[in-house]
């Protein structure tokens, strides 16, 4: 791309990497930002290399998707082939009790001692809904949106077959080879916004019907149902958490896993509510955060609608109906950030019908320990629930023992439930 383009990115001469979080989403991303001519990578695979390089550079008082972010990051300045001008980090960040604000202060602290400070680090911020990802184009903004929703779809398709595959890997093989067919699409950057879309619903529409094909071993739906929610970090990255779904899964149940972009939707409830308490409820701000909502709610329904047969037995609440269901616990006027999220999630999860609810989070997160502490009384307000809380700090813990303990409260009050009906 012509660097002089005025519609081009600021980022569009470097190599620019994205934490692996999880990795359809981070794929996804990745392609969107290519579509700008942006040679943007995902961050390398976590493993004993990664906290061991981020030991280095942090005292133990931050939290494991931090040091996970960090080490996998110094494993590509570590590489030998790091050129800091040529190369940028992706980092966004947000206000609030989270250290998540702390990540990218962190991270340049380091790049200065390493005297690498012409390294950038690209950081947009929850304030404004993360707008400034695409600060120099709507369209690329379009397309990032996009990006979250379908990973998000891919992601939680693959998690309702996998448990009921007939041939074991299948699911992983269908959901690779549709990641890529998506990440086409994405980075295609001779598609209009029209255009696009056109090519995402046929793609959705090819996909879902391949998933209703897969062989599987037992009738979808049947088993136990767990709902994940907790830090958003930790729950996608399966080196963090241990692969905690497919232990779960290995123990007879399906896991349900909150989306990525309920954090967008959560960021565009917030930058509205801040409008309005600094006087600016009519004006340009509120009037461009309204139009690009709109827009964000309607391609998220007309994406959905290939797959509105697979997911109806799975709906999504709205982020307005899960605030409210936080309310009682810990109202989102006052208590920010996913604290808030995992509350209201947790009881959205036991309304569409979950047998039991897992919050994944890093060891001392304060999101974690108050969400903690509130679950006792959202499960005796909601039919004794079960809701267990791991926390992970990245070092092994045997989870077989807490899981099946947990799963036996999961199949007691689904025995409970079922004989209610």
């Amino acid at each position: 791309m012509n660097k002089n383009n005025k519609n081009s990115h600021p980022l569009s001469s470097k190599t620019m990497y994205i934490p692996r979080m999880s990795t359809e989403g981070a794929a996804c991303m990745a392609a969107a930002f290519r579509s700008r001519g942006i040679d943007a990578r995902i961050s390398p695979q976590s493993d004993s290399d990664t906290l061991a390089l981020s030991a280095k550079f942090t005292t133990g008082e931050e939290c494991l998707p931090q040091r996970i972010v960090l080490g996998n990051f110094l494993k590509i300045i570590k590489s030998g082939n790091f050129k800091p001008a040529d190369n940028a980090f992706l980092l966004p960040t947000s206000s609030g009790p989270c250290r998540f604000g702390q990540y990218t202060p962190l991270l340049k602290k380091i790049l200065k001692e390493l005297n690498y400070e012409n390294t950038v680090v690209f950081s947009p911020t929850s304030s404004n809904g993360y707008e400034s990802i695409a600060e120099n184009t709507i369209t690329f903004l379009r397309t990032a949106w996009r990006a979250m929703i379908v990973s998000d779809m891919l992601r939680k398709i693959k998690l309702m077959y996998r448990p009921y595959e007939k041939d074991p890997g299948s699911t992983e093989k269908l959901h690779a080879q549709c990641l890529s067919e998506i990440c086409r699409i994405l980075k295609d950057n001779t598609n209009s916004s029209a255009r696009q879309m056109t090519h995402f619903i046929n793609a959705l529409n090819s996909i879902a019907e391949r998933y209703q094909k897969l062989p599987l071993k037992e009738p979808l739906l049947s088993r136990p149902l767990i709902g994940v929610v907790g830090e958003i970090f930790l729950r996608f990255n399966r080196y963090g958490n241990q692969d905690i779904l497919k232990k779960i899964e290995s123990l007879g149940a399906e896991t349900w896993i909150a989306d990525i972009s309920e954090w967008v939707w959560y960021t565009n409830v917030e930058e509205k509510r801040k409008l309005r308490e600094a006087g600016k409820q009519i004006s340009l701000s509120m009037l461009k955060a309204t139009i690009r909502h709109s827009i964000q709610h309607l391609d998220e329904k007309r994406l959905h609608k290939p797959f509105a047969e697979i997911f109806a037995q799975r709906p999504e609440a709205t982020i307005e109906k899960t605030l409210d269901y936080s309310m009682p616990y810990l109202p989102y006027t006052q208590a920010h950030g996913e604290m808030t999220l995992n509350a209201g999630k947790a009881i959205a999860f036991y309304k569409a019908g979950c047998d039991g609810i897992v919050d994944i989070s890093p060891f001392t997160c304060m999101n974690g320990i108050i969400s903690e502490v509130v679950y006792p009384q959202i499960s005796r307000d909601h039919n004794n629930i079960p809701i267990r809380i791991f926390y992970f700090d990245g070092v092994p813990v045997d989870l077989e023992r807490d899981l099946e303990i947990f799963m036996e409260q999961v199949k007691s009050y689904r025995k409970r439930k079922q004989e209610n009906y």
